[in-house]
């Protein structure tokens, strides 16, 4: 092996020596090759540098092995920190790596080459044979990394070495677990983005129609904002109204939107975030950019909804609107003209029927409470007198309030009369009735569940409008019962309003046809009467159940609404409609009429026993409240059973 030769052969420079920075200047630095510095280090020239030169260039460890497989070298010891020799290359090794010529023995002495012989080419594509070189020792590799382990690959990444590597460290021991479980080393979350409530809804699969410019974001504020106003105008809750602002908006690509819901108002915010195509640079960017932005697109739009309607046929084709937006395939075009038509369409049942079904119903549930035939009679007529005063109030733009007091005035004193002229019928259960009827039962239960689903502002406001509207029923049976006082009638056995239902049967087949009827005065589609039926006799059989158990009034109330919720929720699911469509004509048979009428007669009748009177109504609001509550829990208790039931886009977009 020669080791002494000096000659510099400026040519195979070609053969770069260190890949850490640019070459150094020939003048400083002799190339790797025959002829030139065979080095690991600088040693061989700190005179001429005086230890201010360029750092001492190191050959890489491939080109070690390589050099020493060409020269067919021994095998040497490694001393760390010291230079280490390595062969130099000679004409032979040169053209046995080219391919030229066959491998032969040494040659005594190196031939000078030419550069056209120094310039490197390709490895050829087969596989170059091996030399009889034995094992070649190796450089010192300190300053690249760690050395591997013996018996470990030494192309495996370490991960002292590389950070950025995905190799899987020590298990840690069971303190380091103990302090993870009771610390824990997570970040504090971030705000939860309005797209995530949507894992809890009907909408949680929706499918991304496209993305969205800054005018589309527009666009699509708008259609969902009237969507919104739709909506609520036909007797929505606040959670159901801003999931299908927030599917909308996601599915036709504006993702970043913020909802606000009060009892009268819709606001939605969206501001362009770091992915959106209309950001500038097209990358992502964090909140804080987004916000400082003075190009960021911003939109916010408001509507405030000022009247309301019984339209549940409406209400739900605008859930099956948002289902299929969701699915991914509707332009918002398309969206849009089916909104207009909902919008435009007249409802299923003509005035004329809502005023019978009123009739009937009114007649269905006096004698299901045991009023007997006159006491049914009696409240069919009163009631047509009741759809007549509407009618002119409404027409005069007359404030809720004081037309629930003229028309519970006129159920009081009408029923008090009939009886003072002496037929046989019970006036209680004759006001409970009227009573019934009047109450605004979709308000009471949207409050609750407004409340509980975390809208307070929008439970607060509907909260007020059912209590105006509860207290102007009370001045009316206050005021009837005034006048029946000033006409000199004799006062009413309050015993009588204790509610005794008459027969089970009896009272499960008035309670369910009265269920189908007040479902037809809320404007509900004929295919879905029957599954309110359904909801209310799964909750009638449980309150008969529990009254025979002896389980007591309010536990009764609060057993069958969880039913009637549950019967509901499935029902509604499988016709892809709101809960509240089927489960608010089906809490009719509980609403408390009686207990309402009996703390208001001792209240104002009867002042010694004036206590009573305000535990009655007490429990009255107790009464809605639990069937408020069980109608929201029902919903929630069967989440789990109707994942499946809420169309086919769910399963089709899990798919994908």
């Amino acid at each position: 092996m020669v080791t002494d030769q000096r000659t510099p052969l400026r040519p195979f420079a070609a053969y770069p020596s260190s890949d850490a920075g640019p070459e150094p200047a020939p003048e400083l630095v002799e190339p790797f090759g025959p002829g030139g510095d065979t080095g690991l280090t600088g040693a061989a020239r700190p005179a001429a540098l005086g230890g201010t030169g360029l750092p001492p260039v190191r050959p890489t460890e491939t080109q070690a092995l390589e050099a020493r497989r060409r020269a067919g070298s021994g095998a040497q010891d490694v001393v760390p920190d010291a230079p280490q020799p390595l062969p130099v290359l000679d004409a032979r090794l040169i053209r046995e790596h080219r391919g030229d010529a066959a491998p032969g023995p040494a040659a005594p002495a190196p031939e000078p080459l030419t550069a056209a012989q120094t310039v490197p080419r390709p490895k050829p594509s087969k596989r170059r044979r091996r030399t009889g070189a034995g094992p070649v020792s190796r450089p010192d590799t300190t300053a690249i990394g760690p050395v591997p382990e013996p018996g470990k690959s030494a192309d495996r990444m370490q991960r002292g070495a590389y950070p950025s590597t995905r190799a899987e460290g020590a298990r840690p021991d069971g303190r380091a677990r103990l302090r993870s479980i009771l610390r824990g080393d997570s970040a504090p979350t971030a705000p939860m983005r309005a797209v995530e409530r949507l894992s809890i809804s009907p909408f949680a699969n929706l499918r991304r129609f496209g993305e969205a410019t800054s005018r589309d974001a527009r666009r699509t504020l708008n259609f969902a904002l009237r969507l919104a106003e739709t909506m609520f105008h036909y007797g929505a809750d606040a959670l159901d109204v801003e999931n299908a602002i927030v599917a909308v908006c996601t599915t036709y690509g504006v993702e970043n939107v913020e909802v606000d819901i009060t009892n009268q108002a819709v606001t939605i915010n969206y501001i362009a975030d770091g992915t959106d195509p209309t950001a500038d640079g097209g990358g992502t960017r964090t909140r804080e950019d987004v916000f400082n932005d003075p190009d960021t697109s911003s939109h916010t739009v408001m509507r405030v909804v000022r009247s309301w309607t019984d339209n549940y046929a409406g209400l739900g084709e605008t859930h099956q609107l948002v289902a299929d937006i969701t699915g991914g395939e509707m332009p918002r075009a398309e969206a849009e003209r089916r909104l207009d038509e909902i919008n435009a369409k007249p409802k299923p049942y003509a005035k004329w029927m809502v005023w019978t079904a009123t009739v009937v119903a009114a007649m269905a549930i006096t004698a299901g409470i045991g009023g007997g035939p006159t006491g049914a009679l009696v409240a069919g007529l009163t009631s047509i007198l009741v759809q007549v005063v509407s009618h002119r109030l409404g027409t005069w733009r007359i404030p809720e309030f004081f037309a629930m007091a003229a028309n519970s005035g006129i159920v009081t004193t009408a029923a008090l009369l009939v009886s003072w002229s002496g037929l046989d019928l019970s006036p209680p259960r004759v006001i409970a009735g009227g009573i019934i009827m009047l109450l605004p039962t979709t308000r009471m239960v949207s409050t609750m569940q407004d409340a509980i689903n975390g809208f307070p502002v929008t439970a607060a406001g509907r909260l007020l409008s059912t209590a105006m509207a509860f207290l102007g029923i009370i001045a009316g049976i206050a005021g009837g019962v005034s006048v029946a006082a000033y006409l000199g009638m004799p006062r009413v056995d309050v015993s009588q309003s204790v509610f005794d239902p008459p027969d089970p049967v009896v009272n499960t087949a008035f309670m369910v046809v009265a269920t189908a009827l007040v479902a037809v005065t809320m404007q509900t589609k004929p295919r879905h009467v029957l599954a309110t039926t359904a909801a209310a006799l799964g909750g009638l059989v449980v309150y008969h159940a529990g009254v025979a158990a002896g389980l007591g009034a309010r536990l009764d109330t609060a057993l069958a609404a969880v039913v009637s919720g549950c019967v509901a929720t499935v029902l509604a699911a499988r016709h892809r409609i709101p809960q509240l469509v089927v489960a608010i004509p089906a809490m009719t048979f509980l609403l408390p009429g009686l207990s309402i009428f009996r703390g208001m007669y001792a209240v104002t009748v009867e002042t010694e026993t004036m206590g009573e009177g305000f535990i009655g109504l007490v429990n009255a609001m107790a009464s809605i409240v639990a069937l408020a509550s069980g109608v929201v829990l029902g919903k929630y208790l069967m989440r789990p059973f109707v994942g499946h039931l809420n169309g086919t886009n769910a399963r089709r977009n899990r798919r994908r």
